[in-house]
């Protein structure tokens, strides 16, 4: 089965904070849906810390929904900490996210979809 996978950092705090959205972000995303697999990264191997990259995979039969969902709880995540910067890595390219709006929102969820 095809996949999608994006990876999250978080652009521009301390390691503590970068750690604390990561789980944030991490539980918002899994209290929305549970078809969505997310394993934390350490973008320092040597690092001990649990990791503050994500990376969140998705099965192709659900990704269009999903996909919505997902931007749709990263854009709220954004709303509330508007001085938080989110980097999105694909297949096929990033994107930086930051003070996001909910029609801001839509419309990255239509780039994310015409991508799948």
């Amino acid at each position: 089965m095809d996949q999608q996978t994006y990876i999250l950092s978080f652009d521009d705090v301390s390691p503590s904070d970068a750690n604390r959205y990561a789980d944030e972000l991490s539980n918002a995303l899994l209290d929305a849906t549970a078809d969505v697999v997310i394993q934390r990264r350490r973008e320092d191997p040597d690092a001990q810390d649990f990791g503050a990259l994500l990376e969140l995979i998705l099965g192709t039969p659900a990704a269009v929904e999903l996909t919505k969902t997902i931007i749709t709880v990263i854009g709220n995540w954004l709303k509330l900490r508007t001085s938080a910067s989110l980097t999105v890595k694909t297949a096929d390219g990033q994107m930086i996210l930051s003070n996001i709006t909910s029609k801001q929102a839509a419309e990255l969820a239509q780039i994310f979809l015409t991508k799948l």
